[in-house]
This record gives structure tokens, sequence and C-alpha cells, in this order.
């Protein structure tokens, strides 16, 4: 859940600001807001981190040898300024060396030539210049003034010389420019430049070493930084400053404690501006398993908004063992993951990492998702005559055949079909939750708000019968033998639906009946819209089927190129392809749970819930800053 969060603001004597921040920062507890305002302290810290930043990625490339280990007695400061002058020798040697194999590219089809012995002859009074022409172009060079010497001919050019006592630029023929240097002094040239360029990076080899120190330092420049910005985000008035920041409402006792033992002077109040309170997730410990993926995505949900954790967890769990399918790649995630819970219990004395337990768990449902499905490397002949097939469910394999209530026998149901079919009852559900959420929240606040969103549930239900018609081909008038009448209660689901919306959807907690009534009215189009997309939101989950089925058909069809190759003298190659296949679906299917399962959470769950996610993390101010 999202802890509350109260604003505090504390107010010192100017003279005592960085003392004020060293005490902050012991306390640790306050989030400081930032007004985006700059210094010179700021700027100079930021150079000093990019600085220390480039250094550290020029030396990333770089695979440290033992000799590169040995402790250097250069300071981290003074490491920096050597790499930085050696990256730049570095790219000034490369963009040479680029520059003459180009050149020398185009001079190669010409021969070796001085250019020395041209200005040699035009200090003798002769001028000459080189011109080609495009071939099959025709030409007559006797009308030419001077002595002209065909040089080379063919279909594709014609090059001649152009002798003369006087300077002459010839029209219409493109001259050939002379290079500063000769053709083997360009090489010669380039082999000095390659000769440099090993022995810098052989230099920059040898600073590889550093990379760990280079770290601590870069973390030290960060803590310098945001000192630096801290400070500089305080409010001078005359002899007072002032800060602003956010605290956990439950943390409220302690900071007043530490403002009485400082002489600090404190308000604490109601935030401002909800749009700059910072969100801080407290989660029980079994359910923090999820923050790895909200930390892999980079997404924060707004104070105001929802935490969507633990439905998030479920569902994840759900759409990554659909995705993945196969019991045997579930397998994989399942024992590596159980393999480094167990290292690090044992070896290592601690707790696993959130994504080890995380990862663990999902590869524990994808085995038995995969189980159910009779799924094992994309071959159900493995487990033929084994345990594992009596865990097979056969209606999801093999589907059934349909019958009304009535007993008149409807269609025949692939495994296929049942599965898409499932995929949709997920979407119903899924989105449904979403819709009663907001409806709790509506009622929370005694707003008739929540009729809106009931309207949201009768268009989604709505909706659901004509997704399964047009998409699953299941029509389920028929399939209950109803004679039209879900077809009917579908439809004026839907028309309820939007009354309900138009009604009370723009309806404020204790507001104006009629002003929400004409919000709501002038929101008809935009409801028209959304109705469209909750059609597209239901139909959206078929992924998980189409991304499920995509794999087995992958695995399908590199166990079939294999099978023929499994004996006599091709037995290793058909292990190769077996090998290589599996890892390449098992790879694209772990992609497909990134673009896919994470999708259906972010996207057509999270919007139905209203959540952007544009909130800041919740980050205290624990700086120190730089005593040199």
């Amino acid at each position: 859940m999202i802890a509350e969060m109260k604003q505090v603001s504390i107010v010192v004597q100017t003279k005592d600001k960085e003392l004020t921040l060293d005490a902050l920062a012991d306390l640790g507890l306050v989030h400081l807001e930032d007004f985006q305002y700059s210094s010179p302290e700021v700027d100079d810290a930021l150079a000093r981190k990019n600085r220390a930043e480039t250094v550290h990625n020029i030396l990333a490339p770089f695979k440290t040898r033992e000799e590169d280990l040995t402790p250097s007695s250069l300071k981290a400061s003074e490491a920096i300024q050597e790499v930085l002058k050696l990256k730049d020798e570095l790219q000034a040697a490369k963009e040479r060396e680029a520059a003459l194999e180009k050149l020398i590219a185009g001079l190669e089809s010409w021969g070796d030539f001085d250019p020395a012995d041209f200005a040699f002859m035009a200090n003798k009074g002769y001028h000459l210049k080189i011109y080609t022409v495009p071939g099959g172009k025709s030409t007559d060079l006797g009308d030419l003034k001077g002595e002209v010497l065909l040089l080379k001919e063919n279909k594709k050019e014609l090059v001649f010389a152009h002798v003369t006592r006087e300077q002459v630029r010839l029209e219409g023929y493109e001259e050939f420019k002379l290079p500063q240097q000769s053709l083997s002094a360009m090489q010669a040239e380039k082999k000095q430049l390659e000769k440099k360029i090993a022995e810098l990076n052989n230099k920059a080899q040898h600073y590889s070493g550093l990379r760990p120190a280079l770290q601590a330092h870069l973390e030290e420049l960060d803590s310098n930084l945001q000192y630096w910005l801290a400070k500089a985000n305080t409010v001078d008035e005359g002899n007072l400053t002032s800060l602003v920041g956010h605290l956990p409402a439950d943390e409220i006792e302690t900071v007043q404690d530490w403002a009485r033992l400082n002489s600090v002077a404190m308000a604490i109040t109601e935030p401002d501006s909800f749009e700059s309170a910072p969100t801080l997730i407290r989660n029980p410990k079994w359910l923090q398993i999820v923050e790895p993926v909200f930390k892999f995505m980079g997404t924060v949900p707004g104070y105001q908004e929802l935490d969507i954790s633990l439905i998030f967890l479920l569902f994840f769990t759900v759409f990554f063992a659909m995705i993945i399918g196969d019991a045997a790649y579930g397998s994989i995630f399942f024992l590596a993951g159980l393999s480094m819970v167990v290292f690090y219990n044992k070896s290592k004395k601690e707790k696993p990492p959130l994504a080890v337990v995380l990862f663990t768990i999902l590869g524990l449902a994808t085995v038995i998702w995969g189980s159910i499905t009779g799924s094992w490397f994309g071959s159900p002949e493995l487990i033929k005559g084994t345990f594992l097939e009596k865990l097979v469910i056969r209606q999801l394999t093999e589907g059934f055949s349909f019958y009304t209530p009535a007993g008149e026998y409807y269609k025949d149901l692939r495994g296929q079909d049942v599965i898409m079919l499932l995929c949709f009852i997920i979407a119903i559900f899924h989105l449904t939750v979403a819709q009663v959420w907001n409806l709790l929240r509506a009622l929370a606040q005694h707003s008739l708000e929540a009729l809106g969103q009931v309207g949201w549930m009768f268009i989604n239900f709505g909706l659901f019968y004509l997704v399964l018609d047009m998409v699953a081909s299941l029509n389920l008038d028929q399939a209950l033998g109803a004679g039209g009448l879900v077809a009917n209660i579908s439809v004026n689901l839907i028309i309820a639906g939007l009354a309900l919306i138009v009604l009370f959807g723009s309806q404020k907690p204790r507001g104006n009946f009629f002003k929400g009534l004409l919000g709501g009215l002038g929101n008809l189009p935009s409801t028209i819209l959304g109705s469209i997309s909750a059609f597209g939101d239901i139909i959206s989950y078929v992924r998980l089927f189409a991304m499920g089925l995509a794999g087995a058909e992958i695995a399908k069809a590199f166990n079939n190129m294999a099978g023929d190759l499994l004996s006599g003298n091709t037995f290793i190659f058909g292990v190769l392809i077996l090998l290589i296949g599996h890892a390449f679906n098992f790879v694209l299917s772990s992609l497909g749970v990134l673009v896919h399962g994470i999708r259906l959470n972010m996207l057509e769950f999270s919007g139905r819930l209203g959540i952007q996610w544009s909130g800041q993390e919740y980050n205290p101010f624990r700086f120190r800053r730089d005593v040199v």
C-alpha cells in the first residue's frame, strides 16, 4: 500500500544551513523537494560526475587482467584525468586513421606518386593537371591547348594528363585533386597510427583495474551532487533559510524529536500539491517479490494513485505461465531459482534477491500450466506412459463437444478454442476487478460516480458476448439455447451502461448533480470511444493464447527438424538442432512475457484504474558533501 505523506517545512538561520543539511542526512527521513534550482557548486559537482562516468564507460569494454588488479598509486581523480587525456589521443588517432583509409582507398588505383614532383614541375614553368571523363562519353582531346597524355581508357572512365605553360582549368572535366602526401607516405603513416592505437589500447587496458575504485568514487560524486542540489533548492530570505520536503506520516514524532534536538523550527502540514508528494510503497515481505518488475520498468504510481502490487503479482504469474506455456521451460526457471535460493541461504547466509524468489514462483506456475496442458519441450510424446500424463486436462488439449442445457449438440471445441475462451474469461475477470476497485473507492467517498463504474461493468459484460461471437466463434445464444435472449441482454447492458456513465460518470463527491450530468453529456463522445476501446481491451487478452501457441509451434518445428537426425551418424546434429532451437524458443518466449505479460497489467488493467505511473519514488535525503 502507498504510505501517507506529510509535508514538512523547516526554517533555520542561514549561517546554520549546511549544518542542518548534515543533520538531515544523518536523520535520513525527509524527501526534500526539488525546485529545479542550480548553483556553481551543482554545476561543478555535475561536471565531475560526468567526467567520472565517461571514464568508467571508456574502461567498461576492457576485460581486467590479473596484472591490472595490482593497487595503483593513482588517486581516482588523477586516474580520471589520465584516462580522459588517453581518450582524446585515441579518438584523434582513430579519426586520422579513418581519414587515411578513405584517401588510400581512392588513390590505390592510381598507383604511388609524390605530390612534390608536381610542385617541382610547376617551379620549372610546367603546370600539370589530371582529369577524368566518365566511360562512354566521347571527347576530342586533340582540340585542347597544351600537351595531352592519355593515362587510362576503359569502359568505366578515361583519364588524361594536361600539361601547359600557364595555369589552366579545363571546364567540363572532373579534375583529380592532388593529395598532400604520396600514397606510400599515407600507408606508412597508417601503419604508425595502427601501432599507436594498439599502444593506447594497451595503456587503457592497464587502467581497467581501476574500475572498482571508480565505481566507489562515482557513488561519492553522486552523493556530493545530491547534497549541493539540496542546498541549491533551499530558499534564503534575509538571515533565514527554509527547506521543504515530505516524510511518512508515521515518522512525524521522530522528526519532531530531531527538530527539538537541533533547535530547528518546523511545521508539518498536508502536502500542498499531491503531484509533488513522493510515493512510498510498503508491502508485506511476501508481496515485495514483485518489486523487481516495477524497478525494471522504472514505474512508480502517483501519490494519489493505487498500489496494484497484489493484483499485478497474481495475474502476472498467470500471464507468465500461459505465455511461456511449457512445463520443461518452467522447470528451468524453477530449478535455477531454487538453486540460487539454496546457494544464498547456505553459502552466503543471507536472503536471496527478490528477483530470484520471483522467478522461482513464476517457474513453478509455468510447470503447473505446462503439466495440465501436456507440453514438455513441445512434445506430448515425452510424457506418454508416465504419471505426468495423468496430470493433463484433456479438455485443454483435445477440446470437447458442446451441448446446450437441453442436451442438443452445438459444436465441437478444439483444445485451442478452449484456451482462447479461457483467455477471454481471464480478461473479463481482470478488467472487472479494476472496475469493482473504482466502485469501492467511489462508495468510500460517498460519490454517485460509483454508478458510473457499474455502467462500465455493464458495458464489459455486454461486449464479452460480442467478443466471444466475433473472435472465438462461440455464440452464447445458440450454445445456451436461449433463442436471442443473451444477445438482447448484452445490447441492453451496453445501452444501460452508457446511460449510467452519462448520468453518473462525471459526478463529484458531494457535488452538484446537474453539473455532473452536463459533464457526462459533454464527455459522451469520449465515452463512446472508451466503449470501443473496452472492446479492444478484452480482445487484447488473446495475446496470451497467441504467444503460447507460437511458442508451442516453434518447439514442434524444431522437434520435427531434429527427429530424422536423432539416429545413426547424424545424432549429434539432431541434438544440436534441439539445443539451439529450444534455447532460441526459450529466449523468445521470455521476451514475450516482457512485452505482453507486463503490458496487460500496466496498460489495460492500470488504464481502467486511471493509473498514469507519474509518481516519483520516495528518496529521503541522506547525502554527504565532499569535504575536500
